[in-house]
């Protein structure tokens, strides 16, 4: 059967070439490379088959080409370094027309059939092999598809709809060849620099659990879809996570870590200023635990140096993309992630005097690499910069090609894999820009002032926040229920980790124990002053709740450049939970006898 079939797909490929010029160039340019010309053949030849009477009007092949190394250590000793050569297979048919398809459903992602396609290409470069792979991906998402489109309908037909918009958004086809490029990783090396980072935390006998690990991942990634857009592009990253937490005299379990990245493996950072970050998360955790535990506060709140950079990223950022609710059975709603800033176009969310663009086409800024660039994204949509907010106003929001109200088209931020056959937007390199500015000693200034005015004992001046979260998934499912007790609404928020009372004389004391309540974006037009400064956070996005640190299989570089910023008033409240008593048995010691 393979003769006849292979037959037809050279027939369909050449008349899919004949048809423009363009089509022309899209075969030369997957004609060098072994797995574009399968996917090319494929798509091909699975665009004249119509099995099952649903033409198909959008095909999407994308896959990544990876090898990943890892190595982990604690207090000195190396795990046994993790070495894997992987080929993720992403494919996304759709059917029925841009106005109506198969996705935004909560059957998009479902298949009622047994399924015989693998989730990762073949690794060698086999023509039949990627074929037959591509083939049987193919075969299962048109089914898929055509299945899902008729449940999307019944469903449609037992409701009134209120959702009026369509569900695609075109775009101009592009092509973007670059040659997979590689930089030599020494495994050796970095095995020992692990060990010897790990080795930091043996001084500091209060640390019950400390972990160090590195992570790089070099490859490519492959994009053909039948809007003739082709893309190779190199994919590289190079990963140091530090992580570490120890139990206060009072039973308090805290918790610190840092994230050095990088998107060449060979530029990381120079170890003096990888053991300077190691330092400062056994440092924090020293004084963390000697701090008292802070009491409930509503009031003025500064965010000084990267702190503000991240509450921009996790709060902002997060509500930058709207996701629509999907088509249900009728009474039977699926709850989704609702963006604040969902019909809020046109409207204030920041002070008159602040702006703030997201930009993936730079690719560094004040001669610092930045984290979110990227060529094109994971629905080969070519980005360019997009002004989020001017003059305080919302004006755009971050978009897939799932339309979305408010807004005119793709802007290329599908950067994570989605649910209901989409895929998820989110920030690249976002800049907050203010045009009324102070230095960072007059908005502390600023804030004795405000205390003093509204005869506070202090205020509160955050420096940074654990985001991306150094904690556990049981912790993250605590900060998530104490959200809901609380009653605050919104999203759950990071914790403060160094967060300090500032008295009227400027004595700062660093406390513990509080987190926000109901930070949300409404919060951010009650900016009352900004800093003349920059301070630039880089962290990488993987879909998890707080970023939460190895959680998520897909991950994205994202970047922030934000000034601090002033707060007129915002609340922070106990955890209010019962404390774990302190270990009966002291833990063994970390040195050996002498």
């Amino acid at each position: 059967m393979r003769i006849p079939l292979a037959i037809l797909a050279m027939l369909a490929a050449a008349a899919f070439a004949q048809q423009d010029p363009q089509d022309a160039k899209v075969a030369a340019a997957i004609s060098s490379d072994p797995v574009l010309r399968a996917a090319g053949e494929e798509m091909a030849r699975a665009r004249i088959l119509r099995t099952l009477g649903e033409s198909i009007f959008y095909i999407e092949v994308s896959a990544d080409d990876a090898e990943t190394f890892g190595v982990s250590a604690t207090l000195g000793s190396a795990f046994a370094p993790q070495k894997s050569r992987m080929r993720p297979l992403r494919v996304a048919v759709r059917v029925g027309g841009t106005n109506f398809d198969n996705t935004n459903s909560i059957y998009s992602d479902y298949y009622s059939g047994t399924r015989y396609d693998p989730d990762s290409l073949p690794l060698d470069n086999d023509a039949l092999a990627l074929r037959d792979t591509l083939w049987l991906s193919l075969d299962r998402a048109y089914k898929m598809a055509v299945e899902a489109l008729g449940r999307k309908a019944a469903a449609v037909r037992g409701i009134t709809a209120t959702d009026t918009l369509p569900d695609f958004w075109d775009s101009p086809g592009r092509i973007l060849m670059e040659e997979p490029r590689k930089v030599r990783i020494d495994e050796d090396a970095w095995t020992n620099r692990v060990k010897a980072l790990s080795l930091v935390f043996s001084r500091y006998p209060e640390i019950t659990s400390s972990t160090v690990e590195f992570e790089t991942s070099q490859g490519t990634f492959y994009l053909l879809n039948s809007l003739r857009t082709v893309v190779r592009t190199p994919d590289r990253l190079g990963m140091l996570r530090i992580r570490a937490s120890q139990q206060a005299p009072d039973g308090m379990v805290l918790y610190d870590g840092a994230v050095v990245q990088s998107l060449d493996p060979s530029q990381m950072p120079a170890d003096a200023e990888l053991r300077k970050a190691t330092e400062s998360v056994a440092q924090n955790l020293a004084g963390l635990a000697k701090a008292p535990i802070g009491e409930a506060y509503a009031g003025p709140v500064l965010f000084s140096g990267a702190a503000s950079a991240q509450i921009f990223g996790e709060v902002m950022g997060a509500h930058l993309s709207v996701m629509r609710r999907p088509v249900s059975d009728p009474g039977r709603p699926v709850p989704v992630p609702v963006s604040e800033f969902d019909g809020r176009i046109g409207m204030r969310v920041l002070p008159e005097w602040m702006d703030m663009v997201d930009d993936p086409t730079l690719k560094e800024y004040n001669k610092a690499p930045l984290l979110g660039h990227y060529e094109a994204d994971l629905e080969g949509v070519f980005p360019g910069p997009v002004t989020l907010v001017e003059k305080g106003n919302l004006k755009a929001l971050l978009t897939t090609r799932q339309p979305v109200r408010g807004m005119t088209g793709a802007n290329g931020r599908a950067r994570l894999p989605g649910l209901f056959g989409l895929k998820t937007a989110r920030i690249s390199n976002l800049f907050v820009k203010a045009q009324k500015t102070e230095t960072d000693e007059q908005l502390k200034a600023r804030l004795i002032d405000m205390v003093k005015q509204q005869g506070k004992p202090y205020g509160m001046l955050v420096r940074k926040m654990d985001f991306p979260s150094a904690g556990t998934v049981d912790e993250l499912r605590r900060i998530s229920g104490r959200a809901g007790r609380s009653g605050g609404g919104g999203r759950p928020v990071s914790s403060p980790v160094l967060l300090y009372r500032v008295y009227p004389d400027g004595r700062e004391e660093l406390v513990r124990g509080l987190r926000f309540r109901s930070l949300t974006t409404r919060n951010f037009r009650d900016i009352v002053a900004a800093g003349a400064q920059e301070y630039q956070f880089d962290f990488m996005d993987n879909g998890a709740p707080l970023a939460l640190m190895g959680a998520g299989n897909y991950i994205v570089g994202c970047s922030v450049v934000a000034p601090s910023v002033l707060f007129e008033e915002l609340e922070l409240e106990a955890a209010g939970e019962d404390l774990p008593k302190p270990p009966v048995v002291a833990p063994p010691a970390l040195t050996a006898p002498k």
